[in-house]
């Protein structure tokens, strides 16, 4: 399929072309939207958010700047989700401390690789809120701290420890369900 040919079948309300991209990148971004929130329904929502906006906004969709159309369908996902969390206040308040951690959280990477990904999927789904979207969008979504404390409306510092505080989270969440065996 070609991507451009089906986003001018979009833009020109060709029968069956709307349809045909939902079908194609429906999966990709509900995982997006899954990653930011854990209850199905508002998930679902999201995911037709997604796509009411992204046909709404074909006009901006450009391969060389935004990227391939799942890529950027996942952007507007993940845009949609940090907003509907800054609405619902569910997002990281200010908070610098680092009292109690390391840089690196105690995980046994042998364990660490022997979690299905399924499973770690699940498990950084059960990360708190702000934790979650943090993390997600600095690992999974490739933002630095920088943007994504523009983006939440936080400083660089608590982008950061929010995410050092997932990881460790999410660190001790793998070593109750799966062990470690680290001697300490």
């Amino acid at each position: 399929m070609d991507e451009k040919d089906l986003v001018r079948r979009c833009r020109t309300g060709e029968p069956g072309a709307r349809q045909e991209m939902y079908e194609t990148y429906a999966g990709r971004v509900l995982a997006v939207c899954r990653r930011y929130f854990r209850e199905s329904d508002r998930a679902q929502d999201l995911l037709h958010d997604t796509f009411l906006k992204a046909w709404d906004s074909l006009g901006s969709f450009h391969p060389r700047r935004t990227g391939s159309l799942g890529a950027w369908l996942s952007q507007i996902a993940a845009h949609l989700a940090v907003d509907e969390l800054r609405r619902r206040k569910l997002l990281v308040q200010e908070d610098t401390s680092f009292a109690g951690l390391t840089e690196e959280p105690p995980v046994d990477e042998t364990r660490l690789r022997q979690v299905p990904v399924e499973e770690l999927i699940e498990l950084i789904a059960a990360l708190p809120e702000g934790y979650r979207a943090v993390f997600n969008l600095f690992c999974l979504d490739g933002l630095s701290h920088r943007e994504i404390a523009r983006l939440l409306g936080i400083t660089e510092k608590t982008s950061q420890t929010q995410y050092l505080k997932a990881r460790h989270k999410l660190a001790a969440m793998i070593a109750a369900k799966y062990g470690n065996d680290e001697k300490e």
